[in-house]
């Protein structure tokens, strides 16, 4: 598999994500009629891409309990949110869009 700089952004999404069309490549291999067999050869930069999709699917202690956390806050009515930070966010976020 090779990924270049040269996709649209939701392509990078489809590997991120695990989405594949249904033009895929099937796992096992298909045997030609002339006796050879068609293989599959995932790049180093696929395996670190399902590695680093393996790791962020893995539970996450920390934003369990922050989200427990804040969700009891909304719920007693003392949740604030800062301002500052939602402007940040919306600033940084539409900068990440424009860029991909």
């Amino acid at each position: 598999m090779q990924i270049s700089g040269h996709g649209k952004p939701d392509h990078l999404a489809k590997l991120l994500l695990g989405v594949q069309g249904a033009d895929g490549v099937s796992a096992k291999p298909q045997t030609r009629q002339d006796g050879r067999q068609d293989r599959v050869q995932i790049s180093d930069q696929a395996k670190e891409i399902q590695r680093i999709k393996a790791l962020a699917d893995q539970p996450d202690a920390a934003r369990k309990e922050r989200i427990e956390r804040i969700s009891q806050s909304v719920d007693a009515g003392t949740y604030t949110v800062s301002a500052k930070k939602v402007a940040d966010a919306v600033i940084r976020q539409t900068l990440t869009d424009a860029v991909l």
